[in-house]
């Protein structure tokens, strides 16, 4: 059962469309690079709700589970601007027994450039406690 949810959860690729702000940008009018975690997140909360469907993520969250970031790697090609739309890839690279690794790639969505991509690896916590949980086990209850 244990390789089942592995297997179903790798295959798993989402994809999110976001339209950046203009107070995602600098003075240049690109993309500060502090912002693309917040659309890796918006990646990863996409992800999750497409996985954890009837359920939602933020609802997880409200009962008290969570998926912290422990380590984050971003390498940047192209900027994003004002005005772009950008969508962002998320697929699982990796499954731990209480971590899972994210790969998240942004594109251009006008010409499919590759604007960034991240390695991000999310530990799942119970909020009260911070008692580290099984990610097979959270993930058993949903597929």
């Amino acid at each position: 059962m244990k390789n089942n949810i592995i297997e179903k959860l790798i295959e798993v690729k989402d994809r999110t469309r976001i339209k950046v702000r203009f107070n995602d940008t600098d003075m240049m009018g690109i993309v500060h690079f502090k912002n693309y975690m917040v659309y890796f997140d918006d990646g990863f909360v996409s992800f999750m709700n497409s996985v954890l469907s009837p359920k939602r993520i933020e609802d997880t969250v409200h009962e008290g589970t969570v998926f912290g970031v422990k380590k984050v790697e971003i390498t940047y090609k192209d900027p994003a601007k004002f005005g772009d739309y950008v969508i962002v890839e998320t697929q699982i690279k990796e499954i731990g027994t209480s971590s899972i690794t994210f790969q998240h790639e942004i594109f251009r969505e006008i010409d499919k450039a590759l604007i960034a991509k991240v390695e991000c690896v999310r530990l799942a916590m119970e909020l009260k406690t911070n008692k580290l949980l099984n990610v097979i086990d959270f993930f058993a209850n949903y597929l």
